[in-house]
């Protein structure tokens, strides 16, 4: 089988590129990844198009149809507003995701999200993790470290840790760790807080392969979003390296985070981190339900299995939209 995969953004750091890519490397046909309408040409059994929200989007489906090739989309975002006069303006291209052979959502919050915009059935099926890449490594002493990877952005919420986990980090001579791309001003913010608390480390950008060391180090990975997530795919590379999450009730997150984890609101979010780091017993407990947990439900050989299995659901001519609930 020969698979298109297209986003706009295919070659840009970020989840949709991590999860194309992975993917790819997982489903083991011949897969090309690309993000210009012109490898529409490679004349593709189906054309997988990452992203539901783009003109490339619209394009390739409107190619696709036109040509007789079976295309999917998959939504990976959730936007606020989702309502706006901003958003009432885009649905008048959003008529070409009825053309789509099937529409696939990451989560249940990213569902509902894309429901807004089209009358189709959505299967769900989450985003995956390399459970080999990432894991639990033979040695690990709790070391009451606490952990951010993600975006440098006011809306994952990473400007908060500070001022919120302060008293934990002086009371219990805990460590909290920030990694991930600088955004706007927040680099210097986040510098500034660090120099008020010295058990504060800014690491910036890290590169993919010293990620699951980091998980590792770390007793407890931190996701204090402030907007809503439409998956959180750090969150399930901590849990498939046994190291829990405390996170905040964005979006998909409560269901994500099912096992392993603590799921709260902002305002009990200090409480729920002092509580773990004084349970060495119930982080222990926690991190192998997480790491079990995504085994079972995440990891990129059950996920790639079914979207091979849509593909070829869709390309038999069995694909029924209310097959999925």
């Amino acid at each position: 089988m020969r698979i298109l995969m297209l986003s706009e953004f295919y070659g840009k750091t970020g989840g949709i590129n991590t999860h194309m890519t992975e993917l790819s490397r997982f489903l083991r046909h011949e897969v090309v990844l690309s993000n210009n309408i012109e490898s529409m040409n490679v004349r593709p059994d189906v054309v997988h198009i990452h992203h539901a929200f783009t003109p490339l989007t619209f394009k390739a489906l409107k190619i696709a149809k036109k040509r007789g090739i079976p295309a999917i989309v998959t939504n990976h975002s959730i936007a606020p507003l989702h309502d706006s006069h901003f958003w009432k303006l885009l649905k008048l291209g959003f008529k070409y995701l009825n053309y789509a052979s099937a529409i696939i959502a990451v989560s249940n919050a990213a569902r509902n999200f894309i429901s807004n915009f089209t009358s189709k059935d959505i299967v769900v099926i989450p985003n995956g993790v390399d459970v080999e890449k990432f894991r639990p490594m033979k040695s690990k002493e709790r070391s009451k470290a606490l952990l951010y990877i993600g975006r440098l952005s006011a809306r994952k919420g990473v400007q908060l840790l500070v001022p919120l986990l302060f008293r934990c980090l002086k009371e219990q001579d805990a460590e909290l760790i920030i990694a991930g791309k600088n955004e706007m001003f927040m680099m210097p913010l986040l510098k500034i807080q660090g120099n008020l608390c010295k058990n504060v480390r800014v690491l910036g950008f890290v590169p993919d392969t010293n990620l699951p060391e980091l998980y590792n180090y770390a007793d407890l990975f931190l996701m204090p979003s402030l907007l809503m997530e439409s998956f959180g795919i750090t969150a399930i590379e901590s849990l498939a390296c046994a190291t829990p999450v405390v996170a905040t009730k964005s979006g998909a997150l409560p269901e994500i985070i099912k096992c392993g984890g603590v799921v709260t609101s902002l305002w009990e979010f200090p409480k729920a981190v002092a509580d773990l780091l004084l349970d060495s017993d119930r982080i222990r407990k926690l991190g192998k339900e997480g790491r079990k947990f995504v085994e079972e439900k995440y990891s990129w050989d059950v996920v790639a299995k079914r979207i091979e299995n849509l593909y070829l659901e869709i390309l038999d001519g069995e694909f029924r939209e209310e097959h999925n609930t």
